[in-house]
């Protein structure tokens, strides 16, 4: 688990996993109540980086964490973020999985993600899924600097979690925020962007922009007083015309720079 000044977030969050053998935090040098919350509840905590600098923000949130991971005494891994908690089914589930050890089917397992706004599920939101729950050994590690994921290994196939974590719906304010340290760290590790990496990156986020505009037409037209699906799928869509817009900032300066 991944911690910044989540004193508002973490007691819900390590309450829906106090049973687990061990939980692991990184946390960026919190100048809020997290480290005291977090004490708590018997986890281990340690700095995201080898500093002293308060609130420091992660730029490479693979490396942070392997670093988890190498922390880690166990080899089965439930990934949740500080304003997240998981439901007493799918720890229920998680526990039968690690009990039948090697007997498993999977090693890898997609965990669905159920959205919450002021404390009620947003039913015409469908869950979403990311590689979560996993045995550290069929995995390579995490990859991407931003919006990581786990790579498995060749030959392990990945299943999928019955039961849910939820993730509160931020309010768009501080949505905005994160979104554009993301950007950031997406402008960075393109700094030499080529031409034609420049158009391959055009096309994917042009599909994923048009996706995110779909889902949110769909949503307003089939639940039209719903409101929030469109308002956080426009902004997941903006966001792709975003990176479009800082990659080809960075494109100009590397032809200036040639010239």
């Amino acid at each position: 688990m991944l911690t910044l000044n989540s004193g508002e977030t973490l007691l819900t969050c390590l309450k829906s996993v106090r049973d687990f053998a061990e939980i692991v935090i990184l946390d960026g040098n919190s100048t809020d109540n997290t480290v005291e919350i977090a004490k708590g509840y018997r986890t281990k905590i340690y700095p995201q980086f080898d500093s002293n600098e308060s609130n420091i923000r992660i730029t490479d949130f693979a490396a942070v964490r392997n670093r988890g991971l190498k922390i880690a005494t166990y080899d089965w891994c439930l990934i949740l973020d500080s304003d997240e908690y998981l439901s007493p089914q799918a720890a229920d589930e998680i526990r039968e999985i690690v009990a039948r050890g090697r007997e498993n089917e999977y090693f890898i397992y997609n965990l669905p993600r159920k959205y919450v706004l002021e404390g009620k599920e947003v039913a015409s939101l469908k869950p979403t899924y990311q590689l979560r729950f996993f045995y550290r050994p069929a995995t390579l590690g995490f990859s991407k600097r931003v919006h990581e994921r786990i790579k498995p290994k060749e030959g392990f196939g990945v299943g999928t979690l019955m039961y849910p974590e939820f993730v509160p719906l931020e309010d768009i304010k501080t949505l905005r925020i994160k979104w554009a340290h993301y950007l950031d760290i997406e402008q960075d590790k393109m700094r030499d962007i080529t031409f034609g990496m420049f158009l391959i990156k055009v096309r994917a986020n042009v599909v994923k922009f048009l996706k995110y505009m779909l889902k949110a037409a769909y949503n307003t037209m089939r639940h039209p007083r719903a409101g929030v699906p469109f308002k956080y799928e426009f902004y997941n869509a903006v966001y792709h015309l975003q990176i479009i817009h800082r990659l080809f900032i960075n494109l100009i300066h590397n032809t200036l720079k040639r010239k």
